[in-house]
């Protein structure tokens, strides 16, 4: 794999809550040591982070149930940046919160704010935490996931890297959670109608994403010039691994996408 320099790493909500029904602060550390390792070995990192509708639905479940999305993701954002601010300060590594939209990468202009508040941020040694604004979202202004949004943003940065980490080693030729079948794709050097078959819907009933946006987020970056790793968090120094270039989870590569 050629050298990654800057990187743009997307966690999921099943990521953040190993199947549970609030953030793993264990599992999050442990990414974070592993972000930290790569920080200090000279990389630019952008974390994508999803996890807020988690966190506020079960910070707010013992008031009131059927709570709606945009009142959850308000107060779960807040606790996703203090979960991530309290185990980044434990190595002196100062992040900043990106609130984002689909006008950020569609306008001229804020297009242009946004790679400039990024690229900024980046130059001073600070991690983008990214997410989208899902408090004040509408349909007509949001990404939709967080998988997309990573892509977009490495587009807009150009990035070397994105890795999605999530609750599979990567791309499957069939779901392997019913199919023992199953086999899986080490590396896509097309996305092609066979490709887009493998894609199935979330898993997950807090998440957004699935394998079927992952697959139009590796398109988005590999028209971009940008590779893409589909990766399971639960693989010890999964993300050192990966930008060390071993084989891991699905490697889409850059010029693959199929028009």
């Amino acid at each position: 794999m050629k050298t990654m320099q800057k990187i743009v790493v997307k966690v999921g909500t099943s990521t953040l809550t190993q199947g549970n029904l609030k953030l793993s602060r264990r599992h999050m550390l442990s990414l974070v040591e592993q972000l930290v390792h790569l920080h200090e070995c000279g990389k630019q990192l952008i974390l994508v982070s999803s996890g807020a509708v988690a966190a506020g639905r079960d910070h707010l479940s013992m008031h009131e149930k059927n709570l709606a999305k945009q009142l959850c993701a308000s107060t779960g954002q807040v606790i996703l940046m203090q979960t991530w601010l309290e185990l980044f300060s434990l190595f002196d590594l100062p992040i900043g919160q990106v609130l984002l939209n689909r006008e950020d990468f569609t306008d001229s202009k804020k297009q242009c704010n946004a790679r400039d508040v990024l690229e900024s941020l980046l130059k001073h040694g600070i991690i983008p935490v990214i997410n989208e604004n899902d408090t004040m979202a509408t349909q007509e202004t949001r990404v939709g996931d967080n998988d997309n949004l990573a892509a977009h943003v490495a587009k807009l940065i150009s990035a070397d890297l994105v890795i999605l980490l999530t609750d599979q080693e990567g791309l499957y030729t069939a779901d392997p959670r019913v199919n023992p079948e199953a086999k899986l794709i080490s590396t896509v050097s097309c996305i092609d109608g066979s490709i887009l078959s493998f894609a199935g819907g979330s898993a997950s009933s807090l998440g957004t994403g699935g394998m079927a946006t992952k697959i139009e987020a590796a398109q988005t970056a590999s028209q971009a010039g940008v590779r893409m790793v589909i990766a399971s968090s639960s693989r010890p120094r999964v993300l050192i691994d990966i930008v060390e270039g071993k084989p891991m989870g699905t490697l889409f590569l850059e010029g693959g996408a199929h028009e």
